[in-house]
C-alpha cells in the first residue's frame, strides 16, 4: 500500500529544506523550494506560482526523492552532429575559396546562395544561421567594404595617394 501523496511530499520537504540552506543559490534552489512549498500548498498552485506546470513540480519531487540535490541540477546537453560530412564540408570550402560554385561557374557567395548550392548538390537542408556559425567556427570572416566618410575631401585624398612615401 502506497503512502498518501501529503506524507511523501511533507518527508521530501524536510529534507529539501535541510540541502537548500546547504544549497548555492540558483536554479537547484528554486526547484527544492518548490519542493517544500507543494508539502504545504496544492501543487497546481505551486507551480502556477512558478510558472511551470504541475507535472514539472511532481517531476521535480520525484528526481529529489531518487537522487537528492545532485538530480535536479541541469544535465550537460550533447552538440546535434552536423548534417554535413566532412568531405562535403572539405568541398564547401573549396568553393569558398575559389569563389566558384561545385559545376564552376564564378559565383560572388552570400549566406542564401551558399545554402542553396548546399541543398542542390548534396540534397542537404541547412538554415542560414546554422551555416553562418559553422563558418565563423572555422575561422571565415564575412567580406565587407571599407569604410567610406561621407564627408571626406576626395580632391585631398587624390592627392595624398600620389604623393611619394619618405
Amino acid at each position: 500500500m502506497s503512502r498518501p501523496k501529503s506524507a511523501y511530499l511533507k518527508e521530501l520537504a524536510e529534507r529539501a529544506e535541510a540541502d537548500l540552506k546547504a544549497a548555492d543559490p540558483g536554479r537547484v534552489s528554486s526547484k527544492l523550494q518548490a519542493v517544500i512549498a507543494a508539502a504545504a500548498h496544492p501543487v497546481a498552485a505551486v507551480a502556477g506560482g512558478m510558472g511551470v506546470a504541475k507535472q514539472t513540480v511532481l517531476r521535480w519531487a520525484k528526481e529529489y526523492r531518487d537522487g537528492g540535490v545532485e538530480a535536479l541540477r541541469p544535465k550537460a546537453k550533447r552538440p546535434k552532429p552536423s548534417k554535413l560530412s566532412q568531405a562535403q564540408k572539405a568541398a564547401v570550402h573549396s568553393w569558398l575559396e575559389d569563389g566558384k560554385t561545385a559545376g564552376g561557374k564564378d559565383v560572388h557567395w552570400t549566406l542564401g546562395r551558399l545554402r542553396h548550392e548546399i541543398e542542390r548538390e548534396f540534397g542537404i537542408t541547412l538554415g542560414t544561421n546554422t551555416i553562418w556559425v559553422w563558418l565563423r567556427k572555422e575561422g571565415w570572416r564575412p567580406k565587407v567594404p571599407r569604410p567610406r566618410r561621407c564627408k571626406a575631401d576626395r580632391q585631398a585624398q587624390e592627392e595624398f595617394k600620389k604623393k611619394p612615401p619618405n
